[in-house]
């Protein structure tokens, strides 16, 4: 209960500075949502789209969204529950759902318009742009993911990493080139998964020192 009152506060602290980061970012912003930098760069990926490129895109956007992350959280999640691997469940789910509302709520508070819906190459209806939801949450899964199968089999370590940055670099790479987000969108959900992911790593390894005192003085009183 100790350590959910304590993740609980660090995720209203990382909440509170990704919405003062909104707000301030608006200070640099043009009428149209973008800064000189996110124009720049939207620009020029605009003006290098290809149909190869394209299809790429949407593909690690699709792979960065909810309808393969959710389903890959449940099962691992699963798999691990019914290994009695609980303080990994309790990390991937942690990390999935914790990026999940942070993102959701920091959009909420922030309300930054996306890019022009005319560069638009998927639809996104009407929610907002800052910060981006699929760089917040893709790297914070993917990363959890490695580290649940670092734990497993210590071959997949550094392997399972690299795997999880690159994928996390292509989805937050996919939304600017599909027009649907600012440059700055997508460094703000790194930031966000990244800031999370070290509180949730370390209140993982708090509570796997917990679980193994607890299991050496049940085993001692036997």
């Amino acid at each position: 209960m100790r350590l959910l009152v304590v993740m609980l506060g660090w995720f209203g602290v990382v909440l509170g500075c990704a919405i003062v980061c909104g707000h301030l970012l608006a200070h640099a912003e043009r009428s149209g949502g973008s800064t000189a930098f996110d124009s720049s760069v939207t620009s020029w990926m605009v003006r290098h789209r290809s149909s190869g490129w394209t299809a790429l895109a949407r593909g690690l956007s699709t792979v960065g969204s909810q309808v393969v992350l959710t389903p890959v959280t449940t099962v691992a999640a699963a798999a691990l529950l019914a290994r009695r691997r609980f303080v990994q469940a309790g990390l991937l789910i942690a990390a999935w759902g914790g990026a999940l509302l942070l993102y959701n709520l920091t959009k909420d508070f922030v309300q930054r318009p996306r890019p022009p819906s005319a560069i638009w190459l998927t639809n996104v209806g009407k929610s907002t742009s800052f910060p981006s939801g699929h760089a917040t949450q893709s790297l914070a899964t993917f990363a959890a993911l490695a580290l649940v199968a670092a734990a497993w089999t210590s071959r997949a370590a550094w392997p399972g990493r690299v795997l999880a940055l690159v994928l996390a670099a292509g989805v937050g790479w996919s939304r600017v080139y599909l027009g649907v987000h600012w440059a700055t969108d997508v460094l703000a959900g790194w930031l966000i998964a990244a800031a999370w992911m070290a509180i949730v790593v370390r209140l993982a390894g708090v509570a796997r020192v917990l679980e193994r005192t607890r299991r050496d003085a049940t085993a001692g009183h036997g």
